[in-house]
């Protein structure tokens, strides 16, 4: 086959992938374009197009591959941006930026490019290279919501507090969408609770001014100085300490659950003590009650936010999360409305190992008595000299907690 037969068997192919793919058969499409590609690996458009299938069937990888085929092949601003953009979803920064930095040599004025590149200093966390890159942006971008949201995470992390204010409630008066202003109305209350701090020290005043959200502690600490865990293997004692002081908590806010649930086995009797504690019913998340009052979920160990996301669209209306200990905080901003500690590296409980041995026609007993030892050594507990501190943290001085938006 001559090169000139190879080139017009590389369109034909090409021809008929794109005629399959408006045809909505994505994998007669893609087949095409290999074969494109196969008769004709300079064909830069049967990359692109092979590309772009792979982009939206979620395929990143393989994306980027064909994008950079386009980029060698050709040297010119979309090629490079297009592979840029996709290695920023594949979170490979350093090659994102090398190809965003070479879409501003071939347009040195161009706003998108500058923009995705604040998004990567934005992602390692050097806000100031961040912030420089969006000068520009955000006078081209004026009536995009994202940029301005962006400007707002930048000057918030460098404790432009005024600034970082100015531009989230620009971005909310730009917001199209109901989750979009939520969350821009969280930012904006993150910064009214940095304000109440001079200095954050310690892990219960990051957790609180970063989200609202309450920390309690363990036996490994006095409920007011916390730090993470690390590699921590949860015992009961802990969680009765933990659930004394959620008790207190709970009474004197006079909080109000209609009912406390568990989405995994090792969470049960961490549900079934609370029930008791609180002096409210035991849920089965699969067949929740019909009701509006917030229902407690209550996790044991907090190994993927995915759970607990799972667990609170099954309510019949959003319930706070609690979470014994706390171990993705990196892999999510799906966070629970308390915590008891943080841990880093492996977490168990001591009851875990216990509960998947018993055979699972007992695990309910085996449940039952767990819990009553929980129960059993939080009631026991001599009172803390500090726990008035304790609560007046919460209920006096730092009263900006994300649970009472569910309490309502």
């Amino acid at each position: 086959m001559t090169d000139e037969t190879r080139r017009v068997a590389s369109r034909r192919h090409l021809r008929y992938g794109l005629a399959f793919e408006r045809s909505q058969h994505p994998l007669a499409a893609a087949n095409h374009f290999r074969m494109a590609i196969a008769a004709d690996p300079t064909l830069r458009d049967a990359h692109n197009a092979l590309a772009f299938h792979y982009q939206q069937q979620g395929l990143l990888a393989k994306a980027a591959d064909e994008f950079a085929a386009v980029a060698n092949l050709a040297d010119d601003y979309f090629a490079h941006f297009n592979l840029g953009f996709v290695l920023i979803e594949l979170e490979r920064y350093d090659e994102a930026e090398r190809e965003f930095r070479r879409c501003l040599e071939l347009d040195p004025g161009d706003a998108a490019a500058r923009l995705e590149l604040a998004h990567i200093h934005a992602a390692r966390g050097e806000y100031a290279a961040a912030l420089a890159l969006l000068e520009i942006p955000r006078q081209r971008y004026y009536d995009d919501w994202a940029v301005f949201h962006l400007l707002g995470r930048c000057l918030f992390q460098l404790q432009r507090y005024d600034e970082a204010q100015q531009a989230w409630q620009q971005a909310l008066a730009l917001a199209t969408t109901s989750d979009v202003q939520f969350e821009l109305l969280a930012n904006l209350q993150s910064i009214e609770r940095r304000r109440e701090f001079h200095t954050c020290v310690g892990l219960k005043d990051d957790l609180y001014a970063q989200d609202g959200i309450i920390c309690l502690g363990s036996a490994m600490d006095d409920g007011i100085t916390i730090s993470p865990l690390r590699d921590y293997q949860v015992s009961e004692r802990d969680a009765a300490h933990t659930l004394h002081r959620l008790l207190a908590l709970a009474r004197s806010s006079n909080w109000r659950f209609g009912g406390v649930t568990a989405p995994d086995l090792i969470s049960k009797p961490l549900a079934v003590a609370l029930a008791h504690l609180l002096d409210i019913p035991q849920v089965n998340l699969h067949h929740p009650p019909e009701t509006t009052a917030p229902i407690l979920i209550a996790i044991a160990v907090g190994r993927s936010a995915d759970l607990f996301a799972i667990a609170r669209e099954r309510l019949p209306a959003p319930g706070p999360g609690f979470c014994l200990a706390l171990n993705w905080t990196r892999g999510s901003k799906l966070m629970p409305e308390i915590v008891g500690v943080v841990v880093e590296g492996m977490c168990t409980v001591t009851w875990e190992t216990e509960l998947r041995q018993v055979p699972s026609a007992e695990q309910t007993i085996q449940i039952q008595r767990i819990a009553e030892r929980i129960v059993a050594q939080a009631r026991a507990l001599p009172g803390e000299d500090n726990l008035p501190r304790q609560i007046r943290y919460y209920t006096r001085h730092h009263r900006r907690l994300a649970i009472h938006g569910l309490l309502r």
